[in-house]
């Protein structure tokens, strides 16, 4: 499938893997709408980039569920939504976690990422999709990372739900792999990721359209090591 005069929403887009990605479906002439907690703030200088000046720039809040209702009567109909958004990056021994900090994380990666499937599956056309975002915590734990662990274990488990419930909309998640953590580079067989390579995943799993209720690890290894 090629991308051409596709619709796709991006969460998150504005920074990061939703940037890239953002890029990559203009490159392929598709149509983009990014949405993030300051798009608009940010739509000036995000137009000055190659590709972006077409693109539409709407800011919400994906922990209220309000501001999502009211994103998704902007927009009308899409072909794919892309959900990019991190959590806080919370680190630290499960017993000495602050449980608000702990439930600000999973409002923002996983309850916003679940109310957008349920708000948004009526305006997605035939032949749509919906990737989400976990990360490799789900699966590859680490010393101080349960929150992370937990929110995209649980994203990956709502994928295979929602690939079976909302057929024929597909729905699939990218596991990310690190980009900025130092302490791992040297650890994992191909280092830290870049942005534009992880938002290759998204992109492969809007245009396969026998792909659904599938996780792809795009993380250079971390998951072995």
């Amino acid at each position: 499938m090629n991308m051409k005069n596709q619709t796709i929403l991006i969460i998150g887009g504005s920074s990061g893997i939703g940037l890239a990605l953002a890029q990559q479906v203009k490159e392929q002439e598709g149509n983009v709408i990014i949405a993030s907690k300051s798009a608009e703030e940010q739509a000036h200088e995000l137009r000055k980039i190659n590709k972006l000046e077409e693109c539409k720039y709407f800011s919400f809040d994906i922990t209220k569920e309000s501001d999502i209702k009211k994103l998704l009567e902007k927009i009308g109909f899409v072909d794919h939504i892309a959900i990019t958004v991190k959590s806080p990056l919370i680190v630290a021994p499960f017993l000495e976690l602050n449980t608000q900090d702990v439930r600000h994380a999973f409002e923002t990666k996983l309850w916003g990422q679940y109310h957008i499937a349920k708000l948004a599956y009526k305006q997605i056309k035939s032949g749509g999709s919906i990737v989400f975002s976990s990360g490799t915590l789900g699966v590859r734990p680490y010393l101080g990372f349960s929150t992370l662990s937990i929110i995209n274990g649980a994203v990956e488990s709502l994928c295979k739900t929602l690939a079976l419930e909302l057929a024929p909309i597909r729905v699939n998640a990218v596991s990310p792999g690190f980009l900025q953590l130092k302490e791992m580079e040297d650890k994992i067989p191909l280092g830290l990721g870049k942005p534009s390579q992880i938002a290759e995943a998204y992109l492969c799993l809007m245009k396969n359209t026998y792909l659904t209720g599938t996780t792809i690890f795009s993380d250079g290894g971390a998951t072995l090591v």
